[in-house]
């Protein structure tokens, strides 16, 4: 039973009642905490609490079994379990000992368990209630359990056994899990029993050249993790699986068999996910922090235990959770370099009573033995003021006194506070105090407010066992890319293949350390900005942040960590002013803009500070304007829009079909979202590279230092990608695989080519467009053609048609002939360079270094 079941099933006026303790008609007790002449003890039966006026002493049901019997937390726990189910103690395993029918002799040590637990096992197929049990348990293909339909223990019967073993293999104990009622004895379902003084372990002893050693909190838990790994494989891997029995039941028998494991490295505890499960780990660990080996925690959902998670989300869910442990030793063991993770549930739940109530997003109230406190309204923002709106209540009479005040102001905080005690008649020194320390719980409270906000804008969405388990399936399958770039088409972005896997990559840098940026190119109407804004659609929605349109300075006003750790997209930056674009670069090359401004200090004067806003984050952005790129973004991918015909085509079809309703949305949504959970999945990991130096770019390429730095990252990119299937040293870090490299210059290709190549890429598709139409005729050598021809023939607008030209002039790539400014001019072909030759050299000398990888 949870700490808020508790609560809510025992009153404080049972608790009053188990001591003999009686109220007034004014709901006051003399105080059993001090010595008390009259009573001064107010009980508060709408809220199940008490507070005394006199020790001062105040809590809840729990916290007053706490100071009546001067114990601990734990024991006050226990008590008020006992009296919340109506004076009969469970504990929380819900067990007990199999004993027999009555007039009938004890088990005998002799007895042979062996004998008894195999004609349990030659019953269990007679069972159709046991073995439907164990179907619906997912533990059908479970080897050693028998039922007993009551032939020899009345407890015992209508239960699946299992059998516990000493350290040579006996069976010498039973255990039994009751399935159903039987005889009218209102047993509870699923009930524990053991045999008389229990021995023995389950499955056994592990074997002796264990390693890691995986401890659960229930039999049925374990039974339930080995079918996730088969012993055969358990054994090859050097794990072993024990369980404890219930939360408090590591006993002697199960530390002297782990201090038997001369090769153990870990131990890793699988407990339940409540409030016991979460303490049982920590005081288990306390009995095994002697042992000289690491101590982990798998991180249980609440609510949940192995078996549940088993049957509900399958094998990959329970190995991603134990992939997902974490440390959970004891502080007195930090000397050895362990340490503790209590869960903060526990550390909450644990608090006698919560010093401020928060249940409600705008009405904050805090109560002490002198008065309530109650914040109606909203915090401030900002740390330089405490504007709230306050009621301070009288405990007995009720009376409110209402303020507006600025708790940072100490001479109104004081003012107010001797004008609430003469309305309520209270001590204003207390009054004062109690504004003070409220001051404080607000500020506690703000700043961890404005820090989950913080977090929840960076951190991705919490993914279910299940999304987990398939989405890391998936990242270990052969052909990571290429499945990837089948799931991106499936999303709805047609054709594209090589660009809208290159820009994916690209995408998928916003949570790493060193982050990737893109620039897309292409005419107006070439579907650019179609395609950035399919590519941002595929990336966690929280990890996105799109603009339309930038101003010059709005770069410069956001908060300081807006941008970390986000992919942001801006659909166009040909608009951009200078400024705006400056403070681009800055965040791209810099990953921090700094300016100077003013501001008022505390004072009211006018000061100077520095804003800053912080990276890294990952950018894909938009041109028509291939010399953007040279100009101002040289620490970006270029990636050229296809503008083909065939891409046109294909473009055509896909609309054709959606709207005849061929093309299934829903399953485009599907594959959308998967891509989403698995970027979600991915963690931001450090990459070495120890193939750095085998692979030189072209030496004719532009700007080539900054190439290979780019070429390098994305590299890296590839590797984190595949962090599921690579590698890893000593350190935890990814050591990049030689198919890494592969897969980046095959990808990266043509955005190393266009740093060979003069033209950019819109320029360059237009002008092998343009040399193939014009071969197409008679002496091409020598043919001249006009715009309108071009434009017509090659289904371009006026105005591309005519930047393409003139930018082709500049480059001598073409010769005016002839004609009239105003007229139109004659162009022909001067320079006919050979770009299929020129790629091909490219690619054979980068295959060849790949080769000798």
């Amino acid at each position: 039973m949870q700490i808020p079941d508790i609560k809510k099933r025992l009153p404080i006026m049972s608790v009053l009642a188990h001591y003999g303790i009686k109220m007034n008609k004014n709901d006051h007790i003399i105080c059993p905490f001090h010595k008390d002449d009259k009573p001064s003890c107010k009980i508060y039966t709408d809220t199940n609490t008490y507070n005394c006026f006199g020790c001062r002493k105040t809590g809840d049901v729990i916290q007053f079994i706490q100071d009546k019997e001067n114990c601990n937390k734990h024991a006050a726990l226990k008590i008020a379990t006992e009296l919340a189910n109506g004076g009969t103690t469970e504990n929380n395993q819900n067990t007990e000992v199999m004993g027999i029918s009555s007039g009938k002799a004890s088990v005998k040590e002799a007895e042979n368990f062996a004998e008894l637990f195999n004609r349990q096992k030659d019953g269990l197929p007679r069972s159709h209630k046991a073995q439907e049990y164990l179907k619906n348990r997912g533990l059908e293909q479970l080897q050693e359990v028998g039922y007993n339909s009551g032939v020899n223990w009345k407890k015992l019967k209508q239960c699946i056994t299992f059998p516990l073993k000493d350290k040579s293999g006996n069976i010498v104990s039973l255990y039994g899990r009751r399935i159903t009622e039987s005889n009218g004895y209102n047993a509870e379902f699923g009930k524990h029993y053991y045999t008389e003084n229990r021995k023995g372990l389950y499955p056994g002893c592990p074997d002796a050249n264990t390693e890691t050693l995986i401890i659960t909190e229930a039999i049925i838990d374990c039974a339930s993790l080995q079918l996730v790994i088969n012993n055969e494989q358990l054994a090859m891997k050097g794990i072993s699986v024990l369980t404890a029995y219930g939360t408090n039941g590591l006993t002697a028998e199960h530390i002297e068999a782990i201090k038997q494991l001369k090769n153990l490295q870990e131990i890793i505890f699988f407990f339940d996910g409540d409030i016991a499960g979460k303490e049982g780990i920590i005081k288990s660990t306390e009995k095994l922090q002697h042992l000289k080996c690491k101590i982990t925690a798998v991180p249980t959902p609440d609510g949940e235990d192995v078996n549940s998670m088993f049957i509900t989300y399958g094998k990959e869910a329970i190995l991603q959770l134990i992939e997902e442990r974490q440390p959970a030793n004891p502080e007195s063991n930090q000397s050895s370099g362990n340490q503790i993770n209590i869960p903060i549930e526990v550390q909450t739940q644990c608090i006698a009573s919560q010093r401020l109530k928060t249940d409600l997003p705008n009405k904050i109230i805090h109560q002490t033995p002198t008065a309530r406190y109650i914040i109606k309204g909203t915090l401030p923002k900002t740390f330089d003021r405490m504007l709230v709106s306050l009621d301070v209540q009288h405990l007995e009479t009720a009376i409110k006194y209402r303020c507006r005040l600025d708790l940072y102001e100490e001479k109104q905080t004081r003012k107010e506070a001797r004008e609430a005690s003469e309305k309520l008649d209270l001590r204003s020194d207390l009054v004062e105090n109690d504004l003070s320390e409220l001051t404080d719980l607000l500020e506690e409270y703000r700043d961890n407010q404005l820090q989950q906000i913080t977090e929840e804008n960076s951190n991705d969405k919490a993914l279910r066992l299940p999304e987990q388990a398939k989405c890391k399936a998936f990242l270990q399958k052969e052909d990571l890319i290429q499945n990837l770039n089948e799931l991106i088409g499936q999303s709805g972005i047609v054709g594209e293949e090589n660009n809208r896997l290159f820009l994916f990559i690209i995408g998928t840098s916003h949570k790493m350390k060193d982050t990737l940026h893109a620039l897309i190119q292409g005419s107006s109407g070439s579907g650019k900005t179609h395609l950035l804004s399919k590519i941002a659609a595929l990336m966690p929605s929280e990890r996105v942040v799109k603009f339309t349109r930038v101003t010059e300075n709005s770069f410069y006003n956001y908060d300081e960590y807006y941008f970390q750790g986000k992919l942001v997209c801006l659909e166009d930056i040909d608009g951009l002013k200078e400024e705006a674009l400056f403070a681009w670069r800055e965040l791209i090359s810099n990953e921090q803009l700094s300016s100077s401004t003013s501001q008022k200090d505390e004072n009211g004067n006018i000061r100077s500070a520095q804003r800053i806003v912080r990276g890294p984050m990952a950018s894909i952005c938009a041109t028509t304007h291939g010399q953007i790129y040279e100009d101002n973004m040289s620490c970006m991918f270029i990636v050229a829009v296809d503008e083909s015909s065939e891409q046109t085509q294909k473009i055509m079809n896909y609309q054709s079909k959606t709207a005849s309703g061929t093309i299934e949305k829903k399953l485009e949504v599907e594959a959308k979202e998967f891509l989403q959970n698995s970027i979600r999945m991915l963690k931001p990991l450090k990459v070495i590279n120890p193939y750095a130096d085998k692979i030189k770019l072209p030496p004719q390429a532009h700007k080539i230092r900054r190439l290979h730095e780019l070429f390098l990252s994305f590299v890296k990119q590839v590797a984190l990608i595949h962090q599921y299937q690579r590698k890893r040293d000593d350190r935890g870090r990814i050591i990049t695989d030689p198919e890494d490299l592969k897969i980046a210059v095959e990808i990266m290709f043509d955005s190393i080519f266009l740093k060979v190549d003069e033209l950019d890429g819109s320029l360059r598709q237009f002008f092998e467009q343009l040399k193939a139409y014009v071969l197409a005729k008679e002496n091409p050598q020598n043919y001249e053609f006009m715009q309108r021809e071009i434009r017509h023939s090659l289904n371009l607008s006026k105005s591309a048609t005519h930047r393409y030209l003139n930018n082709l002039l500049e480059l001598e790539y073409l010769s005016v002939t002839g004609g009239y400014q105003n007229k139109g001019l004659r162009y022909k072909v001067s320079y006919w360079d050979n770009v299929v030759k020129l790629r091909e050299q490219i690619k054979e000398y980068l295959n060849n270094q790949l080769d000798k990888l």
